[in-house]
C-alpha cells in the first residue's frame, strides 16, 4: 500500500497515548505500584465486558459510562489500599483486584453467549490502534487533555506525592485527598485509552518507556523527555509494520525488544570490563537462538491435531434452528444450513451483525447471490473487525478486481464494493473458496 494516508488516525491516538502514559509512568514507578495500571484498565475493561453481557457494544456510549463508573470505583479502592500498607502491601490489593476482574470478565462473556465474545475479550485484551475512528480520537484527545490540564496546574502537588511523601505529609497535605484524586484521574484517562489500545498495551506504554528513561537518565523533565521518544519511535514502527496486523502485540513486543536492548547496553557499559560482558552478552544470545533452531528441527507428529473423542467437543448438529433466540446456536446452525431460501430467509431478519456475516458466507457458498449481497452490506457495517471480513471474503470472489478500498478508513460510504457487484452476473466460481468467519 503506497498510500499512508491511513496511518495518520492510529499514529494521532498513539501521540496521545504516549504523552498521556508517559507521565503517570513515572509516578507509578516512583510510587512502587508498577501494575496498578494493569488493574485499573483491567477493571476498565470489565465495565465493558459488563456492557456486553447486558447486550450492548464494546464501543457504545453505555460501554464508556459503565467502564468509567467500574474504573471510579476501582480508583477510590487503590487510594484507601494505602491505609492497610503497613499489614498488606498495596502491590497485593492491585494484584488481587487484576485477577478478580479478569476472572470476572470470562465469566460474564461465558454467560453472555454471545457467538463472538472471545473476538470480544480479546479486542479489551489486546485493542487494535490501527481501527481508531475520528471519534474515537475526539473522545481519546479530549477525555486526556482534561486529565492533562489537572496535572500541569498540580503538577508540583503530584509530584510531592509521588515523589516526597514524607514532605508532603511534613508539610500537612492531605496525602489521602491527593491520592484519590491522582488515582481518579488515571482511570478516567485509562477508561478512554483501554477502549483503543486494550489493557496489554496501556501497561506497555506506562511502564517499559518509563524504566527506559530510568535506566538512562536523571530527572523528571529528562526523563519524560526520554519516555516521550521511545515511546513515539516504537509507536510509528509498530502501526507501520503491521497493516492487516494486530498492532497492539506488535508494539508490545517492539517495546519488549527496546528495553532488553537497553537492559544490555546498560549491563556492558556499567561493567567492570566491557569487553566480556558484551561477549558474554553475545554468547547468551546465540545460545539460545541455538537452542530455539534445535527445537525448531524435532520432527513434528504428522498432522497438527489430533482429534480425541473424550476431549473434542461434539460436531453441530446439521439443521439447527436458524430462527433461535440465542445468538450463539443461529450463527451454529448457519454453518451447516443447506437451505439457501430458509438460509436467505433468516438472514433478512438477523439484526446481529456477526451472525449476518456468518450467514452471508453460508448463502454465498450455496450458490446464491444474496450471500454476496449482504457481504457488500456488511462493508459498509461500523464495526471494523466486520468490514475486514466481509472485505476479505469478497476478495476472494473478485481477484484482480478488487477495489482500492481500504475496510480500515471507514465503512464503504462510496459504494467501491456495490460498483463491483453491479459489474457481474451471478456469483464468481471462487465462492468455493470462502472461508467460514
Amino acid at each position: 500500500m503506497t498510500d499512508i494516508a491511513w496511518m495518520v488516525l492510529p499514529i494521532a491516538a498513539c501521540v496521545v497515548v504516549v504523552l498521556t502514559l508517559g507521565w503517570f509512568g513515572l509516578h507509578v514507578l516512583e510510587r512502587g505500584v508498577i501494575f496498578v495500571d494493569l488493574a485499573l484498565a483491567q477493571v476498565a475493561a470489565l465495565g465493558m465486558t459488563y456492557a456486553v453481557f447486558l447486550g450492548h457494544e464494546p464501543e457504545s456510549g453505555m460501554a464508556f459510562a459503565l467502564s468509567l463508573t467500574f474504573t471510579f470505583i476501582g480508583a477510590a479502592a487503590f487510594s484507601a489500599a494505602r491505609l492497610f500498607e503497613a499489614r498488606v502491601p498495596q502491590e497485593a490489593i492491585i494484584g488481587i483486584a487484576y485477577a478478580v476482574s479478569a476472572a470476572a470478565g470470562i465469566l460474564m462473556i461465558h454467560f453472555a453467549d454471545d457467538p463472538h465474545g472471545g473476538e470480544k475479550l480479546e479486542h479489551l485484551l489486546v485493542g487494535n490502534i490501527v481501527w481508531v475512528q475520528p471519534r474515537d480520537l475526539a473522545l481519546l484527545a479530549g477525555v486526556c487533555g482534561v486529565v492533562g490540564l489537572v496535572h500541569i496546574v498540580y503538577r508540583e502537588r503530584f509530584l510531592q506525592i509521588s515523589y516526597r511523601p514524607a514532605e508532603a505529609e511534613k508539610e500537612g497535605r492531605r496525602i489521602a485527598l491527593w491520592d484519590l484524586l491522582f488515582y481518579l484521574s488515571f482511570g478516567f484517562a485509562l477508561t478512554a485509552i483501554v477502549s483503543v489500545s486494550g489493557v496489554l498495551l496501556v501497561f506497555s506504554y506506562l511502564v517499559i518507556p518509563a524504566v527506559i528513561a530510568r535506566l538512562l537518565v536523571e530527572g523528571v523533565a529528562r526523563r519524560l523527555v526520554v519516555g516521550f521518544g521511545v515511546g513515539l519511535v516504537v509507536s510509528v514502527l509498530g502501526v507501520a509494520l503491521t497493516y492487516r496486523h494486530p498492532t497492539g502485540p506488535a508494539i508490545v513486543a517492539l517495546f519488549g525488544l527496546v528495553l532488553v536492548a537497553t537492559l544490555a547496553w546498560y549491563a556492558v557499559t556499567r561493567a567492570k570490563r566491557p569487553g566480556l560482558a558484551l561477549g558474554q552478552a553475545v554468547a547468551t544470545v546465540a545460545s539460545i537462538a541455538a537452542v530455539l533452531w534445535a527445537f525448531g528441527k524435532v520432527p513434528a507428529e504428522d498432522g497438527h491435531h489430533h482429534g480425541n473423542e473424550e476431549f473434542d467437543p461434539p460436531p453441530t448438529a446439521a439443521g439447527g434452528s436458524l430462527g433461535a433466540t440465542d445468538a450463539g446456536a443461529r450463527d451454529a446452525a448457519a454453518r451447516t444450513a443447506t437451505d439457501a431460501a430458509a438460509l436467505a430467509s433468516a438472514l433478512s431478519r438477523e439484526t446481529d451483525e456477526s451472525v449476518r456475516l456468518t450467514m452471508a458466507v453460508a448463502l454465498a457458498r450455496l450458490g446464491d447471490r444474496r450471500g454476496v449481497e449482504a457481504l457488500v452490506a456488511l462493508t459498509r457495517s461500523d464495526t471494523p473487525f466486520v468490514r475486514m471480513e466481509a472485505d476479505d471474503r469478497l476478495r476472494v470472489l473478485a481477484g484482480e478486481a478488487s477495489p482500492s478500498w481500504d475496510p480500515l478508513a471507514g465503512p464503504d460510504s462510496a459504494g467501491a464494493w456495490s460498483a463491483w457487484l453491479a459489474s457481474i452476473e451471478g456469483v464468481p466460481e471462487a465462492v468455493r473458496g470462502l472461508a467460514m468467519p
